[in-house]
């Protein structure tokens, strides 16, 4: 075999090294971030379960009647800004739902979980967005979001708009600033659709991994490189490595 045969057989055999390194870096990607959102499926799932279990149990303890956890009178709370709004139901959910909302915070990919019925508006935050309302509108933005109504915004009306068994997923542009995917699940209360269960996750951890898995394919391409490049060197004979005289001149008189 001659010496370009050689190195030809060489770079196909590093281009399909390198193709397949980049392929299985990729699927590993994928079943990751595949992962993160089942987990935060199950958990958006289940706060549906809980929450319709917490109403029902509200109203055979007769804290709330059925009429009363379907209010829709928003009542506007005056001075508030982003305006926010109470009902006949959202101080007992305060005191009784509040607390396994917090629960799903301990989730670090969990940015918020919250219960928010059919036409956007918010009862019960979790706690650290549910601070009192001041004068400042930036900190009121993002820590006084209880209360609030946010079918403005289109991810929102698309989750609650959804009536099947399992969730939706949609990417949520916050108005915070922040991007992040939304999974929601639907809530049902005596055979009829209340709201969602929603749960923000960040994308934080999955910038984290992309950006590990660009290091590690460059890390691997340079290894392939180097690895090829040593090959390429021991195959080619040393008369062609070595540096060449140069030619010596005739002698003159």
């Amino acid at each position: 075999m001659n010496l370009k045969k050689k190195i030809a057989i060489i770079i196909a055999f590093c281009i399909i090294l390198s193709a397949s390194s980049i392929l299985i870096i990729t699927k590993i990607f994928d079943k990751t971030e595949d992962m993160l959102f089942l987990k935060c499926q199950m958990e958006a799932l289940i706060g549906s379960k809980v929450m319709n279990t917490f109403m029902e149990l509200m109203i055979h303890t007769n804290q709330l009647t059925v009429g009363q956890v379907v209010d829709t009178d928003y009542v506007e709370i005056q001075g508030t800004s982003p305006k926010k709004y109470t009902t006949k139901y959202d101080a007992i959910f305060d005191t009784t739902i509040q607390k396994f909302e917090d629960e799903f915070l301990n989730d670090p990919d969990v940015v918020f979980s919250i219960i928010i019925d059919k036409n956007g508006y918010v009862p019960t935050h979790n706690s650290k967005y549910s601070k009192p309302p001041d004068q400042n509108e930036k900190e009121n933005l993002y820590y006084s979001r209880s209360k609030r109504n946010f079918s403005g915004k289109p991810e929102i009306r698309e989750i609650l708009q959804y009536r099947g068994n399992g969730i939706v997923k949609y990417p949520y542009h916050r108005d915070t600033g922040e991007l992040m995917w939304n999974i929601g699940t639907p809530v049902q209360l005596r055979g009829a659709h209340w709201g969602s269960f929603l749960i923000g996750i960040s994308l934080h951890r999955i910038d984290i991994i992309k950006n590990q898995v660009i290091i590690i394919t460059v890390t691997i391409m340079i290894i392939i490189l180097s690895f090829t490049l040593l090959i390429i060197m021991a195959v080619i004979p040393q008369k062609y490595l070595q540096p060449q005289s140069p030619p010596k001149k005739p002698d003159t008189e």
